[in-house]
């Protein structure tokens, strides 16, 4: 609750760029669903894209969309909403949230017309030099213009700020709303070091919500 209200203080205040930090465990992936279906129900968002590491990543994330049930009617997210899992390199247009790895979107920000699944299997962030390697200019696609999403979650976002997943967030005319569980101080300053929650393991374990550990 506190997470979605201070990011909509920050939405409200017109802030491109918000980041939210709450321990492994404590519910980042549910927060965020939350999110996105207050900001289409009463904001009037009209496509949300939901970026995430590695496909693996993205099964999970469709999995919370579809078990999240609304408070106000009852229905399930994917029963009042079309949420779809990228596995072509088509958005539907009627697909309210679209959620993919950000291999598929430089893909067909490229203009490729197929990706293999599993090149998506891997991290991006974990590849041999990915951090130094010059990156592949992104160029304007008129199919996938930059107006397309009013706002992009970028789960693990701290591997998401580097050469080419950069290139692609910043592609985009949207609101960047970053999560994660281990901020950098490249992360903070890539969010303008406006982190709307810290949410730490610690304070989880004081409310319940996640269990201590010894090492």
């Amino acid at each position: 609750i506190d997470s979605i209200n201070n990011l909509e203080k920050s939405l409200a205040l017109n802030k491109p760029r918000a980041l939210i930090q709450m321990a492994t465990g404590s519910g980042k992936t549910f927060t965020a669903v939350n999110a996105c279906y207050r900001l289409i129900k009463y904001a009037g968002a009209k496509r949300i894209l939901f970026l995430v590491d590695r496909n693996n990543l993205g099964k999970q994330t469709l999995n919370e969309f579809q078990q999240f049930v609304s408070p106000v009617n009852g229905y399930k997210f994917t029963e009042e909403y079309t949420v779809q899992h990228l596995k072509k390199n088509t958005i539907a247009p009627a697909a309210k949230v679209c959620i993919t790895t950000i291999q598929r979107l430089y893909s067909m920000l490229k203009g490729e017309e197929d990706f293999e699944e599993e090149n998506e299997e891997g991290s991006l962030f974990e590849t041999e030099n990915s951090l130094f390697k010059e990156p592949l200019p992104v160029i304007y696609n008129g199919q996938i213009p930059i107006e397309m999403f009013d706002f992009i979650f970028v789960d693990e976002c701290h591997r998401s700020i580097y050469n080419l997943w950069r290139q692609v967030l910043e592609y985009f005319d949207a609101s960047l709303i970053g999560l994660t569980a281990t901020p950098s101080k490249q992360t903070i300053g890539f969010f303008g070091g406006n982190m709307v929650q810290d949410y730490a393991h610690e304070q989880a374990v004081v409310d319940g919500v996640n269990v201590g550990y010894d090492v």
